[in-house]
């Protein structure tokens, strides 16, 4: 299955050397009126794609990009190396550090509305610093502070702080958003850091609202085509197989036995651990099989270029293996957290056998179309199921 995030990071840092290029050749100096401006016109895409999707921390992360884009193209634009910059290389990072270690919130919960205040006040803050609204050349302690958080080498080592907090975030949670974090950092250091002139700036800064587009882009497809649950391709990325299959194929219809009782006996938290615990084995089917979940406690597996004889050898051994996997159960005296020290358990977790029925067909004169081989493999999975269940019957079997 592959892991969520994947193209984001991948692809991310094509936007990011794309504008890194343009801005140190000077290819788009003649549309400046436009590109000084994308960064905030994405923003504004973004923000309403957050309020949709319910992604707060989406919102942030485009607002902050934009804002910064503002201040380097105004009031920091005549001194690309002062204090300002400097101020604002110390805040972005850490507000794109904090929201990768955030959970995901609405946008108009209080978590979301302080930190854009924050970013705002920030702002504030920068634009001053950088007009010489604020001195930083006297000598007293709040003017010692003003000059330690305007350093140009405080302001890199929190880019190197702040990129390593959100790589480790996103090991931990392998989302898109996380993903597009990393690369959203690398843009605000080249425009910050590494860029010379508004120009590259802004190029830079539209690069990372880019990037943010993408993971949502990521997202949304996930959402389409993989069910959350299991992490499987869903019903839709099915559909679209089953279009796309040609000349020798089989499919095969997989349902878990018992799965209403083993629901009812045991809770729906157990019966969710059992699917992704059989998807799991099931992602791993040999034979050039993918599965699928179907809906429910149904899985299809499509074996393109394989006729139903080289399938069922790959499909007996996926049901021995689950079958062979014997399932946990979560003891009733089992705290949620690991006690310290841990003691003593009073009931032993119990361990339960899964299994599954299998039912798989081939393309036949009666059953030409992907379509009604499907039908097909699902008769032929309740023959398996009437034959007393954990066993692999193809159609026309007799």
């Amino acid at each position: 299955m592959r892991r969520a995030g994947t193209i984001t990071v991948f692809a991310g840092g094509l936007p990011v050397l794309a504008a890194w290029v343009a801005g140190v050749s000077g290819l788009f100096e003649v549309h400046r009126p436009v590109t000084d401006v994308l960064a905030e016109v994405l923003a504004v895409l973004l923000v309403i794609l957050a309020l949709r999707f319910r992604r707060g921390r989406l919102a942030v992360a485009a607002i902050a990009l934009a804002l910064a884009n503002l201040l380097v193209r105004e009031p920091l634009a005549t001194d690309p190396t002062g204090p300002g910059i400097a101020a604002l290389a110390f805040f972005l990072p850490i507000d794109l550090a904090i929201l990768a270690l955030l959970p995901e919130r609405p946008v108009f919960r209080p978590q979301n509305l302080i930190l854009i205040a924050v970013v705002v006040l920030q702002g504030w803050f920068v634009a001053a610093v950088g007009t010489a609204s604020l001195s930083v050349a006297q000598g007293d302690l709040l003017n010692q502070v003003l000059r330690f958080l305007t350093t140009p080498d405080l302001a890199r080592l929190v880019f190197l702080i702040a990129g390593a907090f959100v790589a480790l975030a996103f090991a931990a949670r392998r989302e898109a958003f996380e993903g597009s974090l990393l690369w959203v950092l690398a843009a605000a250091a080249v425009a910050i850091v590494g860029a010379r002139g508004s120009h590259p700036a802004t190029l830079a800064f539209a690069a990372g609202q880019l990037v943010l587009l993408l993971g949502v882009i990521e997202d949304s497809y996930r959402l389409a085509y993989h069910d959350q649950l299991t992490g499987l391709p869903g019903r839709r990325a099915l559909d679209e197989s089953l279009h796309s299959l040609e000349a020798d194929y089989t499919i095969a219809m997989v349902d878990v036995d018992h799965f209403k009782r083993f629901n009812d006996r045991h809770g729906h938290g157990a019966g969710d651990q059992a699917l992704r615990m059989i998807a799991a084995e099931l992602a791993h089917v040999g034979g050039g099989g993918r599965a699928y979940r179907y809906g429910g406690e149904e899985f299809a597996i499509v074996f393109p270029g394989s006729d139903v004889a080289a399938a069922r050898g790959p499909l007996e051994e996926v049901r021995l293996a689950i079958n062979r996997r014997k399932f946990a159960l979560r003891a009733p005296d089992r705290p949620r957290k690991r006690p310290t020290p841990a003691r003593a358990k009073k009931r032993p977790a119990r361990h339960i056998a899964v299994s599954v029925s299998i039912g798989l067909a081939g393309p036949r004169p009666r059953w030409a179309t992907p379509d009604a081989v499907l039908r097909a493999a699902d008769r032929a999975l309740y023959r398996a199921k009437e034959e007393g269940r954990n066993k692999v019957v193809a159609a026309g079997d007799r």
